[in-house]
């Protein structure tokens, strides 16, 4: 074999060892673009916020929800422990009928629960709390302690 013909066969290997390496960075890159949106929360729920809304008779609802700071965008899993968990236990009585001790313990109660009201919302039931679970759950809307009512966010 000629010098040309090696020098073509060594810039051939080059491209394709160049091109497999790009596949294979892509191919890590879109397994870190799928790990990311855990990071997308702000934290474990350490505390609860109030979220209001206009009433018909010219008042405001108010719903508690879950909350890391003054931010919605938590997450909670079975173990944790707080004022967060005692409003998702709240809602969770109110809304679905259950009949959990508002502890603020995030046990297997909590977690059944959680996971039927997931069921009754048609989410995946993991029994773990974070955007999917506050977003598609019904909450406890009150405007006083006799006229309140469920829905969400």
């Amino acid at each position: 074999m000629g010098d040309d013909h090696m020098k073509k066969m060594r810039a051939l290997h080059a491209r394709t060892g160049l091109s497999v390496f790009a596949v294979l960075l892509s191919c890590t890159g879109l397994s870190l673009a799928t790990a990311t949106p855990a990071a997308a929360y702000a934290g474990q729920c350490n505390a609860q916020v109030t979220k209001k809304r206009p009433a018909a008779s010219g008042g405001t609802y108010a719903a508690v929800l879950p909350a890391h700071g003054s931010n919605i965008d938590c997450y909670l899993n079975p173990g944790a422990e707080g004022s967060a968990v005692k409003a998702l236990q709240q809602n969770l009585n109110r809304c679905y009928g259950r009949s959990l001790d508002v502890d603020g313990i995030f046990g297997d109660n909590t977690k059944n629960a959680l996971m039927y009201a997931q069921g009754q919302e048609k989410i995946g039931k993991d029994g773990m709390y974070g955007k999917e679970s506050r977003t598609h759950l019904k909450w406890r809307w009150y405007e006083n302690r006799n006229l309140w009512y469920c829905g969400r966010l």
